[in-house]
């Protein structure tokens, strides 16, 4: 028996009920288990598409790319950057823009199956865009 057969079931017994007090009693049964199905609802779970998305949307660069990278930023913003450093950034940003535009991709990507924006995708996920950095 399914769950809607069981609520046309229910609900003629409830209309052969006499007794007003039964009846105010079983309307607060049935609030409450509403209450504790709607609690117990679990969050939807994500299709594979949106999971795998999801999973290369925060796949970065190498931990040790990263960290470099960051450390070359942090001295070419404080005006200490040597030229070798200098040119190491240089080297660097292309594959650091070529990991950006990956991941806007499989943004895009989301923002489709979850028919909204990239912007909405990236506010959802708490995605913040890169400030533009000169070299």
């Amino acid at each position: 028996m399914n769950m809607q057969s069981n609520k046309l079931e229910l609900i003629k017994l409830i209309a052969d009920i006499q007794s007003e007090e039964l009846l105010d009693r079983v309307r607060l049964f049935l609030k409450e288990v509403e209450s504790e199905m709607k609690a117990s609802d679990k969050p939807p779970a994500l299709s594979k598409e949106e999971t795998e998305l999801l999973l290369k949307i925060n796949e970065g660069l190498p931990e040790e790319v990263q960290l470099r990278y960051n450390d070359l930023l942090a001295s070419q913003s404080d005006e200490t950057i040597t030229e070798a450093e200098h040119e190491e950034l240089v080297k660097l940003i292309p594959r650091v823009e070529a990991k950006s535009a990956e991941r806007m991709r499989y943004l895009i990507q989301l923002a489709q199956l979850w028919n909204t924006s990239v912007d909405e995708v990236m506010e959802r996920l708490g995605i913040k865009p890169p400030p533009v950095i000169h070299a």
